[in-house]
């Protein structure tokens, strides 16, 4: 992404300047989101000021050295950093089965030079053409699960333990997603609206499924198993083959 940003002193002014989550967030949100409408992620419109993105992506996003090694933030403290931008009307936000779409309020004015940020998107009077970004299989997984369990937007890691699990069985992405509003859709209606709460369900549901797919089809039609003769079937059919009366002789003599 090109262009070039800067900040302006009223950022100082700014309560989010004292908390260092939250000003970094914006700051990662201000500079990854759209400079123009038209971008696609995964066939999804972005506008001018949006950016989509995961809270998972996000912890990663906002790693930093300590020490001699790198540090990471929980989902919990990320979403708390999110929420207090939303109370201070700074960014919005909507979950989509791709991730967190953020939108920047008023992104048009921090690109003014008399507000927080100013932004050059074009040179020489050109603009970039739109972008196409593809989102990673376990995003697109784990934002559908979000999206479906309607619980929460943190995942555990027994959750995404068995998402991996499900990638590991080579199913095509469509696939799985297309399997998982089935299983999700039967779920709910035998257990009165219900969402399922581990991704455990999901792994196992999808695993019988591919099993049921693997197994062998076949048109022909097994031979039925013999009976075996007991000694007394076998005596009768010796005696009707040779004329013999059991329990007598043949010319009725005694």
């Amino acid at each position: 992404m090109e262009g070039w940003v800067k900040y302006h002193r009223k950022i100082l002014e700014n309560d989010i300047w004292y908390d260092v989550t939250s000003f970094r967030l914006f700051t990662y949100l201000l500079l990854q989101a759209s400079h123009q409408d038209g971008v696609k992620i995964n066939g999804i419109e972005v506008k001018k000021g949006q950016y989509i993105r995961s809270y998972s992506k996000l912890v990663e996003d906002l790693a930093y050295t300590q020490g001699r090694g790198t540090a990471t933030l929980n989902r919990s403290t990320i979403k708390r950093s999110v929420d207090k931008l939303v109370k201070k009307n700074m960014v919005t936000v909507d979950e989509t089965e791709y991730g967190t779409l953020f939108t920047i309020v008023n992104y048009c004015k921090y690109q003014d030079s008399e507000n927080i940020i100013e932004r050059d998107q074009e040179k020489a009077g050109t603009t970039s053409p739109p972008e196409e970004i593809d989102v990673p299989a376990f995003e697109q997984i784990e934002n559908k699960f979000i999206q479906q369990r309607a619980a929460g937007l943190v995942i555990s890691a027994s959750d995404a333990q068995a998402i991996n699990e499900v990638l590991r069985l080579g199913i095509p992405l469509k696939t799985i997603l297309k399997w998982m509003d089935t299983i999700y859709e039967h779920y709910i209606q035998r257990n009165n609206g219900r969402t399922i709460r581990a991704f455990k369900y999901y792994e196992e549901a999808i695993k019988t499924q591919q099993q049921k797919l693997q197994q062998p089809k076949t048109n022909v039609t097994p031979f039925p198993k013999s009976k075996k003769e007991n000694s007394i079937d076998a005596l009768a059919r010796f005696a009707q083959k040779h004329g013999v009366k059991l329990g007598g002789t043949q010319d009725g003599n005694t």
